[in-house]
């Protein structure tokens, strides 16, 4: 049974991404293990943690239920989930909590992987950048060169050609 719920899951329908960190909600929580929701509140609001444990795991927020009121509910971080889900026991829990821990781990990972293609991308480009300047610099020498040395062979070839009219006219 336990093989069953973990294969048939889809891990996105158990915590999402709404910043930098996975998270998971009340509503979520109640529906996978089987819970009222009133329960799973009960159980938030009686964890027994530090004012800052709770400030940074859990937030409370709301949602509009099938009868349009608008009812309370937390997102929670992975280790919110693991402090309100460690009291659910049984089978059926078990299997639960790991596919829970599964996907945190899972969206943990994609947004890593999500951060190092960003980092990666921005290296490339910063390097590009710096390939780039470099061309233009380059460029910029060159046409100064080109600027100072113009008017000199301009003038040897002006000159020859002068040069060259008057030794015609000689002979």
């Amino acid at each position: 049974m336990t093989d069953l719920i973990l294969t048939e899951v889809d891990y996105g329908e158990l915590v999402t991404c709404g910043g930098d960190e996975p998270t998971t909600d009340s509503v979520r929580v109640a529906k996978r293990f089987g819970k009222r929701h009133d329960n799973v509140l009960r159980a938030i609001d009686n964890v027994k943690c530090s004012a800052n444990f709770r400030l940074l795991n859990f937030e409370e927020t709301s949602y509009i239920d099938e009868q349009g009121k608008v009812q309370r509910m937390f997102n929670m971080t992975k280790d919110g989930f693991m402090f309100v889900v460690m009291g659910f026991t049984g089978e059926k829990a078990a299997a639960w909590k790991e596919a829970f821990i599964e996907a945190f781990n899972r969206m943990a990972r994609e947004l890593q992987d999500r951060s190092l293609s960003i980092e990666q991308q921005r290296h490339m480009l910063v390097a590009e950048f710096k390939q780039e300047k470099g061309l233009a610099s380059l460029a910029g020498k060159t046409m100064r060169r080109w600027q100072l040395k113009k008017p000199v062979i301009e003038g040897k070839i002006i000159q020859l050609e002068k040069d060259g009219q008057q030794a015609l006219q000689l002979h």
